[in-house]
């Protein structure tokens, strides 16, 4: 096991954990979970660690107690590093209805540098001449015990986050982006899960669906549908029940028998002993329900607000002055405007310089340097 670092699977020890690095100036974390493997995507590990230590919370073990670390994470002058947070905290929200106060993302700080490669594994080479090993990206995390031996790639998603993100920051204030940074860090702590919904028509997604006469279509999406049930009642990813090649070579033969579904290839033995025929009840009822290759049309659940030519060319002049000025800068889009607000700009623009520092995720610091310039462009005369 790495130097001084520690597995924690009970409440006392967690506790225990929480106090003391209570008293570190910033922390690091980092999680993992089983949706490569469930249907039902849950926490599986927390990586946890100070400038001095590392500890890796079993969150499994720990039940609904994982939420004793939210004292680590509602502190407003306690900043939680993090790599890539936006999925660690929409999980954790979801799971233990966490929430984060003050996030610091390196992967954020290089989205706003420009920087190619914004992976953990790319910055840890470039900033600490350091390669991290990530062969254990697809290993089931839920998996017990933890094995001593993950425990090194475990602790290099946190241990190294504070000289990575030291190093960055000063990036950040060469390049006058610290303002920038804040906010879109503060839009990684304020994301919110939303609820997984089965969408029928995904199957579209599937390659070689369009070579399906209508009646095949059918079939598939009644044998997606099928797979998507039974992968919920097993509590195991689709693609690990059958994968879509198999579900597209079903349509193409719609087996009519056993005997039939066992030829073809991908199908497994179990799926055949415990499921094979509900499969081909599905394959019958999707052969009486045709589908054609477009999606059929679907009512909007909001109001749909289309740009008019005028509203169209503004929005092209924005993104054309936004790339100019990031070219110019030598920094990334994002940190010029980020590109969840420039509709929003178009279509209810703002006509002082004071109303766009009230437009979320834009700042100060964007509205001191661009402000008279943005106003120009998105085009909304004086009151």
């Amino acid at each position: 096991m790495p130097d001084k670092t520690e597995i924690i699977t009970d409440a006392s020890g967690l506790e225990r954990v929480i106090d003391e690095l209570l008293q570190a100036p910033r922390i690091s974390l980092d999680i993992e979970s089983d949706g490569f493997y469930n249907y039902r995507d849950r926490v599986c590990i927390v990586t946890l660690s100070s400038e001095e230590r590392d500890y890796v919370v079993d969150t499994l073990a720990l039940n609904g107690e994982a939420i004793l670390m939210q004292k680590l994470l509602d502190r407003p002058d306690v900043p939680v590093l993090m790599h890539s947070g936006q999925n660690d905290v929409l999980a954790l929200k979801r799971d233990y209805e966490m929430n984060f106060a003050l996030v610091h993302d390196t992967a954020v700080a290089a989205m706003l540098l420009g920087l190619q490669q914004t992976g953990l594994a790319a910055l840890s080479h470039v900033y600490l001449g350091m390669k991290l090993e990530k062969e254990l990206q697809r290993h089931d995390w839920s998996r017990r015990p933890i094995e001593l031996e993950h425990m090194q790639y475990l602790i290099n998603d946190t241990r190294h986050l504070f000289r990575l993100h030291d190093l960055i920051e000063d990036e950040l204030k060469k390049h006058e982006l610290l303002d920038e940074y804040r906010l879109e860090c503060d839009a990684v702590a304020q994301s919110e899960p939303r609820k997984r919904e089965f969408d029928p028509e995904r199957f579209r997604r599937i390659k070689g669906h369009g070579d399906l006469s209508d009646q095949q279509r059918g079939a598939l999406q009644a044998i997606y549908a099928w797979r998507d049930e039974l992968a919920s009642q097993l509590d195991r990813a689709p693609f690990r029940v059958m994968g879509d090649a198999t579900l597209l070579e079903i349509a193409r033969k719609l087996p009519k028998d056993l005997n039939a579904l066992e030829s073809v290839r991908g199908v497994g033995e179990w799926v055949i002993k415990d499921h094979g025929r509900a499969m081909l009840a599905a394959v019958e009822n999707g052969l009486a329900s045709p589908t054609g290759v477009r999606p059929p049309r679907r009512k909007p659940t909001e109001p749909v607000q289309r740009l008019d030519p005028q509203q169209r060319e503004r929005l092209g002049r924005l993104k054309r002055w936004r790339e100019k000025e990031a070219e110019r800068r030598g920094v990334g889009l994002q940190a010029i405007l980020p590109t969840a607000v420039l509709k929003d700009l178009i279509t209810e623009p703002p006509s002082t310089t004071a109303e766009l520092a009230k437009v979320e995720r834009v700042g100060m610091s964007r509205v001191e340097r661009y402000g008279d310039e943005i106003l120009k462009i998105v085009g909304k005369p004086p009151q």
